[in-house]
């Protein structure tokens, strides 16, 4: 059943990106660079302990910077302004959702929850790109003071995502690090039952 569920997240998690602006690279340049290895690490309990309770603490800024932001009365149109409050509703709940399952985690590491921390994580970084996209729209804008004002917060999302796509890049090699320990523990056990018994 862990196995299943694993490989399930791990499919949903490859097949969506975690960020819409990916960088788009020349065909020519993609085709002869030579691919670079992806270094996979997994954290010690101390290590990744520590990692959470940074990653908690980062949010948490994160989230009190969010909350000082009006995104309403950057825009006097009312669908727009609905719009941006939609989106402004979903980072702040994205981020009260991935300090839930960090505290979770703070109390015992599981295989499930590492999953359901990196599914938080990404659908953050979707929320705040989401964000950061309305704020640049010039739709949403009205007026000078109201594009500036725009500008300033997009700026404050774009950092927020910055600092958390790096966060989520240390999280994926330690999840799949870990992911590769636990299967190679669950086909241990079946690789010993294979073995023909010894002759005496």
């Amino acid at each position: 059943m862990m196995r299943k569920l694993l490989i399930t997240g791990f499919a949903f998690l490859t097949a969506i990106p975690a960020f819409a602006h990916t960088t788009k690279f020349d065909a020519g340049q993609a085709a002869t660079a030579p691919p670079k290895p992806v270094a996979l690490r997994l954290m010690s309990d101390e290590q990744f302990a520590t990692f959470l309770g940074r990653l908690d603490s980062e949010l948490l800024r994160s989230e009190l910077q969010l909350k000082k932001m009006d995104v309403k009365s950057v825009s006097l149109d009312l669908q727009e302004k609905q719009e941006l409050g939609r989106s402004y509703s979903r980072c702040l709940q994205s981020l009260e959702s991935t300090r839930e399952e960090i505290q979770k985690l703070l109390q015992k590491q599981t295989l499930k929850l590492d999953l359901f921390l990196l599914i938080d994580l990404n659908e953050l970084a979707r929320d705040l790109d989401a964000l950061d996209e309305s704020l640049m729209s010039p739709a949403a804008v009205s007026g000078t003071s109201g594009a500036q004002k725009s500008m300033g917060y997009a700026r404050q999302v774009l950092g927020i995502d910055g600092a958390l796509a790096t966060d989520i890049s240390t999280f994926q090699h330690h999840f799949i690090a870990f992911t590769g320990i636990v299967d190679a523990t669950l086909e241990q056990p079946e690789q010993d039952g294979s073995q023909p018994p010894t002759e005496k």
